[in-house]
Protein backbone atom coordinates (compact mmCIF):
# COMPACT_ATOMS: atom_id res chain seq x y z
CA UNK A 1 0.00 0.00 0.00
CA UNK A 2 1.38 3.42 -1.01
CA UNK A 3 2.14 5.57 1.79
CA UNK A 4 1.92 8.73 0.42
CA UNK A 5 -0.45 11.73 1.47
CA UNK A 6 -2.57 12.77 -0.69
CA UNK A 7 -3.61 16.90 -1.39
CA UNK A 8 -6.91 16.43 0.63
CA UNK A 9 -4.70 14.63 3.77
CA UNK A 10 -1.98 17.64 3.67
CA UNK A 11 -4.38 20.21 3.88
CA UNK A 12 -6.39 18.83 6.55
CA UNK A 13 -2.21 18.80 8.63
CA UNK A 14 -1.68 21.79 7.53
CA UNK A 15 -5.32 23.23 8.25
CA UNK A 16 -5.00 22.01 12.02
CA UNK A 17 -1.73 23.15 12.25
CA UNK A 18 -1.69 26.97 11.53
CA UNK A 19 -4.67 28.05 13.03
CA UNK A 20 -2.63 26.62 16.50
CA UNK A 21 0.57 28.72 15.38
CA UNK A 22 -1.07 31.65 14.81
CA UNK A 23 -2.84 31.78 18.45
CA UNK A 24 0.55 30.25 20.09
CA UNK A 25 2.63 33.63 18.33
CA UNK A 26 5.89 31.46 18.38
CA UNK A 27 6.63 27.92 19.37
CA UNK A 28 9.69 25.46 19.77
CA UNK A 29 9.46 23.06 16.50
CA UNK A 30 9.78 20.26 18.31
CA UNK A 31 6.77 21.08 20.87
CA UNK A 32 4.72 21.20 17.43
CA UNK A 33 6.09 18.01 15.95
CA UNK A 34 5.18 16.10 18.87
CA UNK A 35 1.59 18.07 19.29
CA UNK A 36 1.08 16.97 15.51
CA UNK A 37 2.98 13.66 15.39
CA UNK A 38 5.30 14.90 12.55
CA UNK A 39 8.97 14.76 11.72
CA UNK A 40 10.77 17.88 11.78
CA UNK A 41 11.21 17.80 8.02
CA UNK A 42 7.42 17.22 7.27
CA UNK A 43 6.60 20.19 9.25
CA UNK A 44 9.09 22.15 7.53
CA UNK A 45 7.96 21.23 4.21
CA UNK A 46 4.61 22.06 5.41
CA UNK A 47 5.71 25.80 6.24
CA UNK A 48 7.52 26.25 3.25
CA UNK A 49 4.28 25.26 1.06
CA UNK A 50 2.79 28.16 2.99
CA UNK A 51 5.49 31.03 2.74
CA UNK A 52 5.43 30.14 -0.82
CA UNK A 53 2.22 29.52 -2.24
CA UNK A 54 -0.46 31.60 -0.08
CA UNK A 55 -1.76 34.75 -0.62
CA UNK A 56 -3.65 36.75 -3.09
CA UNK A 57 -3.20 39.07 -5.99
CA UNK A 58 -1.40 41.18 -6.34
CA UNK A 59 0.73 39.18 -3.12
CA UNK A 60 2.29 42.28 -2.13
CA UNK A 61 2.92 41.40 2.08
CA UNK A 62 0.04 42.29 3.44
CA UNK A 63 -1.90 39.77 1.57
CA UNK A 64 0.49 36.58 2.12
CA UNK A 65 0.89 34.11 4.76
CA UNK A 66 4.43 34.93 6.73
CA UNK A 67 6.55 32.51 7.98
CA UNK A 68 9.63 32.85 10.41
CA UNK A 69 11.96 30.62 11.84
CA UNK A 70 15.28 31.59 14.47
CA UNK A 71 17.43 30.29 16.46
CA UNK A 72 17.46 30.01 20.44
CA UNK A 73 19.09 33.68 20.51
CA UNK A 74 16.21 34.64 18.59
CA UNK A 75 18.27 35.06 14.85
CA UNK A 76 16.08 34.69 11.60
CA UNK A 77 16.89 31.94 10.02
CA UNK A 78 16.63 30.89 6.32
CA UNK A 79 13.96 28.84 5.76
CA UNK A 80 16.08 26.43 3.38
CA UNK A 81 18.02 25.28 6.33
CA UNK A 82 15.03 25.59 9.21
CA UNK A 83 14.52 21.65 9.44
CA UNK A 84 18.76 21.73 10.49
CA UNK A 85 19.16 25.00 12.68
CA UNK A 86 16.07 26.81 13.34
CA UNK A 87 14.39 25.86 16.86
CA UNK A 88 11.02 28.64 17.23
CA UNK A 89 8.92 28.98 13.87
CA UNK A 90 6.04 31.44 14.14
CA UNK A 91 2.94 31.73 11.38
CA UNK A 92 1.89 35.51 10.72
CA UNK A 93 -1.40 36.38 8.79
CA UNK A 94 -1.17 39.20 6.59
CA UNK A 95 -3.98 42.01 7.09
CA UNK A 96 -6.22 40.62 4.42
CA UNK A 97 -6.81 37.47 6.39
CA UNK A 98 -7.86 39.12 9.54
CA UNK A 99 -10.76 41.51 7.20
CA UNK A 100 -14.56 39.90 7.10
CA UNK A 101 -14.24 37.88 3.97
CA UNK A 102 -16.62 39.69 1.65
CA UNK A 103 -17.48 37.72 -2.02
CA UNK A 104 -18.21 39.36 -5.56
CA UNK A 105 -21.58 37.89 -6.75
CA UNK A 106 -19.32 36.03 -9.02
CA UNK A 107 -17.33 34.57 -6.30
CA UNK A 108 -19.86 33.13 -4.22
CA UNK A 109 -21.75 31.50 -7.25
CA UNK A 110 -18.19 29.89 -7.93
CA UNK A 111 -17.51 28.51 -4.46
CA UNK A 112 -21.79 27.35 -4.27
CA UNK A 113 -21.04 25.44 -7.54
CA UNK A 114 -17.92 23.75 -6.50
CA UNK A 115 -19.34 22.81 -3.32
CA UNK A 116 -22.61 21.34 -5.17
CA UNK A 117 -20.01 19.49 -7.50
CA UNK A 118 -18.71 17.92 -4.23
CA UNK A 119 -22.44 16.98 -2.88
CA UNK A 120 -23.10 15.42 -6.51
CA UNK A 121 -19.57 13.31 -5.93
CA UNK A 122 -20.51 12.55 -2.77
CA UNK A 123 -17.78 13.04 -1.33
CA UNK A 124 -19.44 16.02 1.37
CA UNK A 125 -20.41 15.46 4.70
CA UNK A 126 -22.92 17.53 6.94
CA UNK A 127 -20.84 20.95 7.40
CA UNK A 128 -19.81 21.38 3.98
CA UNK A 129 -23.80 20.57 3.42
CA UNK A 130 -24.58 23.49 5.95
CA UNK A 131 -22.47 25.62 4.85
CA UNK A 132 -23.60 25.48 1.42
CA UNK A 133 -26.68 26.14 2.61
CA UNK A 134 -26.27 29.33 4.21
CA UNK A 135 -24.25 30.14 0.94
CA UNK A 136 -27.00 29.38 -1.41
CA UNK A 137 -29.11 31.89 1.45
CA UNK A 138 -26.60 34.84 0.90
CA UNK A 139 -26.84 34.73 -2.90
CA UNK A 140 -30.38 36.04 -2.64
CA UNK A 141 -34.21 34.59 -2.71
CA UNK A 142 -34.15 31.46 -4.22
CA UNK A 143 -30.08 31.04 -3.80
CA UNK A 144 -30.63 27.23 -3.31
CA UNK A 145 -32.34 26.64 -6.77
CA UNK A 146 -29.83 29.19 -8.74
CA UNK A 147 -27.42 26.21 -9.79
CA UNK A 148 -27.79 22.85 -11.05
CA UNK A 149 -24.37 21.25 -10.98
CA UNK A 150 -24.18 17.62 -12.86
CA UNK A 151 -20.87 16.40 -13.16
CA UNK A 152 -21.95 13.24 -15.29
CA UNK A 153 -23.12 9.97 -14.94
CA UNK A 154 -20.70 6.70 -13.48
CA UNK A 155 -20.75 3.40 -11.95
CA UNK A 156 -20.77 4.43 -8.32
CA UNK A 157 -18.45 1.26 -7.51
CA UNK A 158 -16.29 2.09 -10.49
CA UNK A 159 -16.46 5.94 -8.98
CA UNK A 160 -15.14 5.14 -5.96
CA UNK A 161 -12.59 2.65 -7.07
CA UNK A 162 -11.12 5.16 -9.40
CA UNK A 163 -11.13 8.38 -7.33
CA UNK A 164 -9.20 6.12 -4.10
CA UNK A 165 -6.65 4.27 -6.34
CA UNK A 166 -6.33 8.10 -7.40
CA UNK A 167 -6.01 9.45 -3.81
CA UNK A 168 -3.63 6.31 -2.99
CA UNK A 169 -1.01 6.76 -6.26
CA UNK A 170 -1.43 2.95 -7.07
CA UNK A 171 -1.80 1.32 -10.60
CA UNK A 172 -5.52 0.11 -11.85
CA UNK A 173 -6.85 -2.72 -13.84
CA UNK A 174 -9.78 -1.31 -16.40
CA UNK A 175 -12.10 -3.84 -18.38
CA UNK A 176 -12.60 -0.79 -20.95
CA UNK A 177 -15.13 -0.25 -23.85
CA UNK A 178 -13.69 1.34 -26.46
CA UNK A 179 -15.97 3.80 -28.29
CA UNK A 180 -13.49 3.65 -31.51
CA UNK A 181 -12.92 0.17 -31.28
CA UNK A 182 -16.20 -1.15 -30.51
CA UNK A 183 -14.39 -3.44 -28.29
CA UNK A 184 -13.49 -4.46 -24.56
CA UNK A 185 -9.56 -4.29 -23.55
CA UNK A 186 -8.15 -4.95 -20.57
CA UNK A 187 -6.00 -1.89 -19.63
CA UNK A 188 -3.50 -1.28 -16.62
CA UNK A 189 -3.25 2.31 -16.30
CA UNK A 190 -1.41 4.54 -13.72
CA UNK A 191 -3.88 7.37 -12.29
CA UNK A 192 -3.19 10.73 -12.42
CA UNK A 193 -6.47 12.99 -12.39
CA UNK A 194 -10.12 12.75 -11.76
CA UNK A 195 -11.95 15.36 -13.37
CA UNK A 196 -15.61 15.91 -14.90
CA UNK A 197 -15.78 18.21 -18.12
CA UNK A 198 -18.97 18.49 -20.30
CA UNK A 199 -21.16 16.09 -18.74
CA UNK A 200 -18.97 13.18 -18.48
CA UNK A 201 -16.40 12.03 -15.56
CA UNK A 202 -12.60 11.50 -16.87
CA UNK A 203 -9.82 9.42 -15.72
CA UNK A 204 -6.61 10.96 -17.03
CA UNK A 205 -3.85 7.87 -16.77
CA UNK A 206 -0.68 6.91 -17.90
CA UNK A 207 -1.67 3.94 -19.86
CA UNK A 208 1.14 1.23 -19.76
CA UNK A 209 -0.38 -0.84 -22.74
CA UNK A 210 0.44 2.74 -25.58
CA UNK A 211 3.55 3.73 -22.74
CA UNK A 212 1.44 7.12 -23.34
CA UNK A 213 -0.92 9.78 -21.26
CA UNK A 214 -4.66 8.93 -22.22
CA UNK A 215 -8.22 9.81 -21.07
CA UNK A 216 -10.50 6.97 -19.93
CA UNK A 217 -14.74 7.85 -19.75
CA UNK A 218 -15.98 6.48 -16.61
CA UNK A 219 -19.06 5.53 -18.12
CA UNK A 220 -17.38 3.25 -20.38
CA UNK A 221 -15.27 1.49 -17.51
CA UNK A 222 -16.74 -2.38 -17.44
CA UNK A 223 -14.64 -2.85 -14.24
CA UNK A 224 -11.71 -1.37 -12.62
CA UNK A 225 -9.77 -3.37 -9.66
CA UNK A 226 -7.19 -1.46 -7.36
CA UNK A 227 -3.48 -2.99 -7.23
CA UNK A 228 -0.94 -2.69 -4.81
CA UNK A 229 1.67 -1.14 -7.56
CA UNK A 230 2.56 2.16 -6.89
CA UNK A 231 2.52 4.60 -9.66
CA UNK A 232 6.15 5.42 -11.08
CA UNK A 233 5.27 7.79 -13.67
CA UNK A 234 4.87 11.52 -12.87
CA UNK A 235 1.55 13.53 -13.24
CA UNK A 236 1.60 15.78 -16.21
CA UNK A 237 -1.28 18.44 -17.99
CA UNK A 238 -4.01 17.79 -18.19
CA UNK A 239 -4.34 16.34 -22.04
CA UNK A 240 -7.75 17.08 -24.43
CA UNK A 241 -10.40 15.10 -24.50
CA UNK A 242 -10.54 15.15 -28.26
CA UNK A 243 -6.54 14.78 -28.99
CA UNK A 244 -7.04 12.78 -31.71
CA UNK A 245 -3.62 11.91 -31.99
CA UNK A 246 -2.76 9.99 -35.21
CA UNK A 247 -5.87 10.32 -37.20
CA UNK A 248 -7.49 10.85 -40.68
CA UNK A 249 -9.42 13.35 -42.29
CA UNK A 250 -13.11 12.50 -43.27
CA UNK A 251 -15.73 14.95 -45.71
CA UNK A 252 -19.19 14.41 -45.19
CA UNK A 253 -21.66 15.87 -47.27
CA UNK A 254 -25.01 16.02 -45.18
CA UNK A 255 -28.42 16.25 -46.03
CA UNK A 256 -30.30 18.90 -43.79
CA UNK A 257 -31.85 16.51 -41.37
CA UNK A 258 -28.22 15.48 -40.63
CA UNK A 259 -26.79 18.78 -39.47
CA UNK A 260 -26.45 17.84 -36.20
CA UNK A 261 -22.87 16.27 -36.72
CA UNK A 262 -21.56 19.61 -36.52
CA UNK A 263 -22.69 20.41 -33.25
CA UNK A 264 -22.22 17.66 -31.62
CA UNK A 265 -18.98 16.30 -32.90
CA UNK A 266 -15.77 18.38 -32.58
CA UNK A 267 -15.30 19.63 -36.55
CA UNK A 268 -11.83 20.38 -38.82
CA UNK A 269 -14.32 22.69 -40.87
CA UNK A 270 -17.80 23.43 -41.75
CA UNK A 271 -19.83 25.11 -44.40
CA UNK A 272 -23.34 25.89 -45.37
CA UNK A 273 -24.30 24.63 -49.21
CA UNK A 274 -26.86 26.51 -51.25
CA UNK A 275 -28.47 23.56 -51.66
CA UNK A 276 -29.21 23.06 -47.92
CA UNK A 277 -27.02 20.54 -47.04
CA UNK A 278 -23.92 21.05 -45.28
CA UNK A 279 -20.11 19.67 -45.51
CA UNK A 280 -18.10 18.71 -42.49
CA UNK A 281 -14.63 17.93 -42.76
CA UNK A 282 -14.11 15.21 -39.13
CA UNK A 283 -10.78 14.11 -37.65
CA UNK A 284 -11.15 10.10 -37.17
CA UNK A 285 -8.70 8.11 -35.32
CA UNK A 286 -10.65 4.50 -36.03
CA UNK A 287 -12.99 2.70 -38.58
CA UNK A 288 -15.92 1.72 -35.98
CA UNK A 289 -16.75 4.79 -35.36
CA UNK A 290 -17.18 6.41 -38.47
CA UNK A 291 -19.15 3.01 -39.87
CA UNK A 292 -21.96 3.38 -36.92
CA UNK A 293 -21.80 7.20 -38.08
CA UNK A 294 -22.13 6.49 -41.89
CA UNK A 295 -25.46 4.37 -40.69
CA UNK A 296 -26.82 6.58 -38.43
CA UNK A 297 -26.90 9.04 -41.56
CA UNK A 298 -29.26 9.39 -44.65
CA UNK A 299 -28.11 6.94 -47.49
CA UNK A 300 -27.57 9.81 -49.69
CA UNK A 301 -24.39 11.39 -47.26
CA UNK A 302 -21.19 11.25 -49.54
CA UNK A 303 -17.91 10.33 -47.98
CA UNK A 304 -14.80 10.98 -48.92
CA UNK A 305 -10.91 11.01 -47.85
CA UNK A 306 -10.62 14.56 -47.00
CA UNK A 307 -6.89 14.38 -48.12
CA UNK A 308 -6.98 12.01 -51.41
CA UNK A 309 -10.68 12.37 -51.89
CA UNK A 310 -11.30 8.90 -51.88
CA UNK A 311 -15.02 7.75 -51.45
CA UNK A 312 -15.54 5.98 -48.70
CA UNK A 313 -18.71 4.55 -49.88
CA UNK A 314 -17.90 1.44 -49.30
CA UNK A 315 -17.41 1.78 -45.80
CA UNK A 316 -21.38 1.88 -45.09
CA UNK A 317 -21.92 -0.60 -47.70
CA UNK A 318 -19.67 -3.25 -45.58
CA UNK A 319 -20.92 -2.26 -42.27
CA UNK A 320 -24.43 -2.50 -43.30
CA UNK A 321 -23.55 -5.90 -44.72
CA UNK A 322 -22.22 -6.70 -41.72
CA UNK A 323 -24.96 -5.64 -39.72
CA UNK A 324 -27.11 -7.20 -41.56
CA UNK A 325 -25.83 -10.92 -41.70
CA UNK A 326 -25.92 -10.91 -37.40
CA UNK A 327 -29.77 -10.97 -38.03
CA UNK A 328 -29.85 -14.23 -40.25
Amino acid sequence: MSDRLTAAERAERIMSVVPWLVDADGVELDQICERFQLTRAELVDDLNLLFFNVGVHPFTPDVMVTVLYTDDDGADVESDDAAEHASWVSVELGDWFRRPLRLTSDEALSILAAGQALVSGHQADETLRSALAKLAAAVGPGGGDVLDVQLGSADPAVLSTVRRAVDRGVRLDLQYHSFARDAVTQRTVEPHLLTSRDGYWYLQAHCLEVDAVRLFRLDRMRDATETETPIEHPVGPMVDAFDFGESQQVELVLQPQDSWVASQYPTVSTEELDDGRSRVVLNISALPWLERLLLRLDPATEARDAVSGASLDTVRAEAARRLISRYR
